[in-house]
């Protein structure tokens, strides 16, 4: 199966740019070039390469599977990366029929180097892709992921260093995220597990909860405001029912 992943970013000089794949594995973190069909724009250039200089205030990422039924993925997340290899600032994003432009967190500053990455999931009555996108006080973002386990409590661990939340967030205060899951029976049909990831203190108290959307056709992700101050032994996890 051939899924691809569309990205359309708007920058406060009004310029706009289009960013895709067309051959993107699913479950994987994929650099996003310039792209698209009739466009006058070159394609195949780094997200630092072609914008750099200006200031990105908005974006949107759909996702489509290349098939007769083109709704069988769903978006998971998608951001924009440093030079250095941190996250600058999340993007919004949504099934093959979902239609928006929001207000990044924060505007971003293009710089040589940087790139625009995003993944998506199949999405059946199978899968258990859990994520959830944090952004913090600080302008600090992290994305965090596991395959969920029935019935079983799982961890979820950052991307990037393959760490905790405490261990990513050490000090930090989460402000914002969204949260995705593929399964098409949500996350909880049989009251198995929870309606929501959630976060711990590290003598087991609850801090946080997260509740995730499935995200294909016409649904996309919202960031939601939350307070959520983070230490270094929290944790982050799933209980996937089904």
């Amino acid at each position: 199966m051939a899924n691809s992943i569309q990205v359309s970013v708007l920058c406060a000089s009004g310029r706009i740019a289009s960013f895709g794949d067309n051959n993107v594995t699913e479950r994987t973190t994929t650099t996003l070039q310039t792209s698209g069909t009739g466009l006058n724009q070159t394609s195949g250039v780094d997200l630092g390469n072609f914008l750099v200089g200006e200031t990105i205030v908005a974006a949107f990422g759909t996702v489509t599977a290349l098939t007769t039924v083109a709704d069988t993925v769903g978006f998971m997340y998608a951001f924009i990366e440093n030079a250095d290899g941190s996250i600058a600032v999340p993007i919004e994003g949504g099934g093959n029929k979902a239609s928006c432009m929001p207000m990044l967190c924060r505007p971003v500053r293009v710089q040589v180097g940087m790139l625009l990455k995003a993944a998506l999931a199949i999405t059946d009555t199978t899968a258990s892709d859990a994520s959830l996108v944090a952004y913090c006080a600080s302008g600090k973002t992290s994305v965090f992921t596991v395959a969920a386990v029935a019935d079983t409590k799982t961890a979820m661990v950052d991307i990037t260093t393959g760490g905790t939340i405490g261990q990513s967030l050490a000090g930090q205060r989460v402000v914002k995220y969204y949260a995705t899951f593929t399964n098409l029976y949500g996350i909880n049909d049989d009251q198995g597990g929870n309606n929501f990831y959630y976060a711990e203190s590290s003598q087991g108290q609850l801090k946080g909860t997260f509740f995730p959307k499935g995200v294909r056709g016409f649904g996309k992700v919202e960031m939601v405001p939350t307070n959520i101050p983070i230490l270094q032994n929290d944790t982050l996890s799933v209980m996937w029912g089904s």
